[in-house]
């Protein structure tokens, strides 16, 4: 009976696990820039792998060029963009060139309201204002259809993970309940 449950407990979090929307909290940031209460995500998506940055600050309009710009400074991520346009985002051995290669790889600029479902978004980085809790997204597309084939994929700790979390927790539980007996 109780490895029944066990095994709908399982199945349940590997199902919240891919259909559920994300917290800040839930994403594995690589680095966070900047200092305030105010808090956002930015995922760039090289196709094979995914990273997410943090920006955070205080007061004053931010948009999405700010924390591209803030992401870039204190760390290891760096884009490069002329005219509006992100041309190329580099970060762990990924390079990945925009709009100068056209029609081979480009970016695609993404917005979220909860880290799972993806639009593209209807203003470029530079006019896009940021609020706290926003979710930015930046996407190689390797072909020039429209609409994009790809969208960002935000790096959460995966569903075997969360297995393994939800059983200690199951058997803590046991444990103290043994222990009262």
């Amino acid at each position: 009976m109780a490895s029944k449950s066990v095994i709908s407990l399982v199945l349940v979090f590997l199902t919240a696990a891919n259909v559920c929307a994300y917290t800040l909290d839930d994403c594995l940031i690589e680095y966070w820039a900047g200092s305030g209460s105010n808090r956002a995500v930015v995922v760039i998506d090289f196709g094979p792998a995914s990273y997410a940055f943090g920006y955070r600050w205080d007061g004053g309009t931010k948009y999405g060029k700010d924390l591209m710009a803030a992401v870039d400074l204190a760390g290891a991520m760096n884009y490069n963009q002329s005219y509006g346009f992100l041309n190329t985002i580099s970060y762990d051995g990924y390079l990945n060139a925009g709009q100068n290669g056209w029609p081979g790889d480009w970016w695609v600029y993404f917005t979220s309201t909860d880290g799972a479902s993806w639009t593209d978004a209807s203003v470029g980085f530079a006019d896009r204002v940021l609020s706290n809790g926003s979710w930015d997204g930046w996407a190689v597309q390797t072909t020039d259809t429209w609409p994009p084939a790809h969208q960002p994929t935000t790096p959460v700790p995966e569903p075997v993970t969360l297995m393994f979390l939800g059983i200690g927790a199951l058997l803590i539980i046991k444990h103290e309940k043994v222990q009262n007996v």
